[in-house]
């Protein structure tokens, strides 16, 4: 198994006390696999998913990795599984302004040690990027900035990609071709796919559902 959350708790102080923000989360995903992670505002998606992404560490529970428990990783091991095994991508694209199209598609593989220009050009050709290698990130509408930071993820061949409301910012038929491209290129990546979504709809397109309520998965 690709990815396995094991019992994962995570508390944060609040004024009236700790916060259990997850109470005991399990679930597994294999390489190939999508799965949509549902649950009102609050209910823990985000946190979840920082987490197994190595952005943030629970307070108990394990989170293993093709086998390898990360919980206990330091900094620089999460940076490096972040930049080996895992890609995120936020509904904030984060693009870097500086660079163009084609460099930021080519930033995180670059920074792994794996450029492919070859693949750059054959994601860019499948996202509908060709002709924008060359402009800047100001230049393009939300939908393309999306696609470019799918893209950027995608370049570094992840194991896993996890995505917080990709599609937040964008209008139904962009998100929509958005989702289509991303589950395309997960798909002939072989990778898995974790995703956040507040959409019933986009989340009915995925292979599986967790549902999270108050911290826990809901039945």
């Amino acid at each position: 198994m690709l990815l396995d959350v094991r019992n994962v708790t995570k508390t944060y102080p609040g004024a009236d006390g700790p916060i259990d923000v997850l109470a005991g989360v399990s679930f597994t995903l294999g390489a190939g696999e999508t799965l949509a992670l549902t649950g009102e505002s609050g209910s823990g998606k985000s946190t979840l998913l920082h987490l197994v992404g190595g952005l943030d560490q629970p307070d108990g529970g394990e989170i293993l990795i093709d086998g390898r428990d990360i919980t206990g990783f330091d900094d620089g091991a999460r940076a490096a599984l972040r930049r080996d095994v895992v890609g995120v991508v936020f509904q904030q694209f984060n693009l870097i302004p500086s660079l163009n199209v084609g460099d930021n598609i080519a930033f995180q593989a670059r920074l792994g040690g794996r450029p492919d220009d070859g693949w750059n050009r054959e994601l860019a050709a499948k996202l509908g990027l060709e002709a924008q290698l060359g402009k800047y990130p100001e230049q393009l509408s939300g939908g393309q900035q999306q696609r470019v930071a799918i893209a950027r993820t995608l370049a570094a061949r992840p194991q896993i990609v996890l995505a917080d409301e990709p599609t937040g910012n964008l209008d139904e038929d962009t998100a929509e071709a958005v989702l289509d491209a991303m589950l395309r290129l997960v798909d002939e990546a072989g990778a898995a796919l974790l995703m956040v979504t507040h959409s019933q709809h986009l989340a009915a397109r995925m292979g599986a559902r967790l549902h999270l309520s108050h911290g826990r998965i809901a039945a």
